[in-house]
C-alpha cells in the first residue's frame, strides 16, 4: 500500500546499550529518557556521555519512579545515583507510578519498549528504534510529557471518524467517543488509556490475520523479527503486527495506536 514507518530497529538487551549511547553522543539538541527504575550499575554507563552532552548545551530531561516505588534492592543507592545524574548536567523529574520506558532524541529518534533504560541487567526485554519526528512528538504527547494539542476534523481517513454530534459518551469516563468503521466500534478518544467501547455493529469480513482478525493494511515495513510483511490488524483495539502467522511479534497497544493516528491523518490509512 505503499505505507512506511521509515527504519525500525530490534534491540535485545546485549546490543542496546552500544546502539544507545552511539544516538546519546550524536545528539544535537535535547534527550529525553523515562526509565521507571535507576541502578547505580547501570546509570554509570551513562555517566560520561550524559556529562558530555550537557557540556554541548543539550537538553537532558530523565523521568523516573520516585524513591519509595522503586524495587526495594534499589532504593538504598537511589539518592545516589539521581545526584550523580543531576552532577552531569540532566534534569530529574519524578513521575509516579510511571511504567513506560521510552527515549526520545533530537525529537526524532524514538526509542521504545519493555527495557528499563537506567536499570537493566541480565533481561529478555528489549527495544525498538525508530527514525520518525512524528511518532517521537506522538508518543511523548501521549504519555503526557508534552502537550500538542488536539487536531480537528471531520475525517481522518480509512474509518476513524472524529467526534461527531451524535456520538455516544464513553461508558467508563463519559467523553464524547471516537468511530472506528474498520474495527466496528465507538472508542473513547483516551484509548488506549481508557478501554471504553461500544459496538457499531460486527466487524465487516476482511482478509484473516492472526488470531482469526481481519488485517486493515499492510504496511511496507518488515517485522524486525522475521523480515516479513508488518500488518495493521483490525479488532475492538488495533495493532500492528507481524503478518506471519508463525511470528508472534506485535508492537504494544499504545504505539500502535500512536502510529496509526499518524498514518490516518496523513490520509495514509
Amino acid at each position: 500500500m505503499g505505507v512506511s514507518l521509515g527504519e525500525i530497529r530490534h534491540c535485545v538487551e546485549r546490543d542496546f546499550l552500544d546502539c544507545f549511547r552511539a544516538d546519546l553522543a550524536a545528539s544535537q539538541t535535547s534527550v529525553i529518557i523515562l526509565s521507571p527504575f535507576v541502578s547505580p550499575a547501570r546509570s554509570v554507563n551513562y555517566y560520561p556521555v550524559l556529562h558530555a552532552l550537557c557540556a554541548r548545551t543539550v537538553a537532558v530531561d530523565i523521568y523516573v519512579r520516585p524513591e519509595l516505588e522503586q524495587p526495594e534492592s534499589l532504593r538504598y543507592h537511589f539518592s545516589g545515583v539521581i545526584r550523580a545524574l543531576e552532577l552531569t548536567g540532566a534534569h530529574v523529574h519524578s513521575r509516579p507510578t510511571m511504567h513506560e520506558k521510552i527515549a526520545v532524541i533530537d525529537e526524532a529518534i524514538l526509542w521504545h519498549g519493555s527495557l528499563n533504560i537506567l536499570s537493566h541487567n541480565d533481561s529478555r526485554e528489549s527495544m525498538l528504534r525508530f527514525h520518525s519526528p512524528d511518532l517521537a512528538r506522538e508518543v511523548l504527547s501521549d504519555v503526557g510529557v508534552i502537550n500538542v494539542g488536539t487536531l480537528e476534523g471531520t475525517s481522518t481517513g480509512g474509518g476513524e471518524t472524529v467526534a461527531k454530534a451524535d456520538a455516544p459518551g464513553c461508558p467508563i469516563c463519559g467523553k464524547t467517543m471516537r468511530e472506528y468503521k474498520g474495527a466496528g466500534v465507538w472508542l473513547c478518544p483516551d484509548s488506549p488509556c481508557c478501554e471504553g467501547t461500544r459496538p457499531i455493529s460486527e466487524v465487516p469480513a476482511g482478509l484473516a490475520g492472526r488470531q482469526g482478525a481481519p488485517a486493515l493494511a499492510l504496511l511496507d515495513n518488515a517485522c524486525p523479527i522475521c523480515n516479513s510483511k508488518l500488518a495493521i490488524r483490525a479488532g475492538v483495539i488495533e495493532r500492528i503486527v507481524c503478518s506471519s502467522p508463525t511470528c508472534n511479534f506485535a508492537f504494544e497497544s499504545r504505539l500502535s495506536a500512536g502510529i496509526i493516528r499518524i498514518l490516518r491523518r496523513k490520509g495514509h490509512l
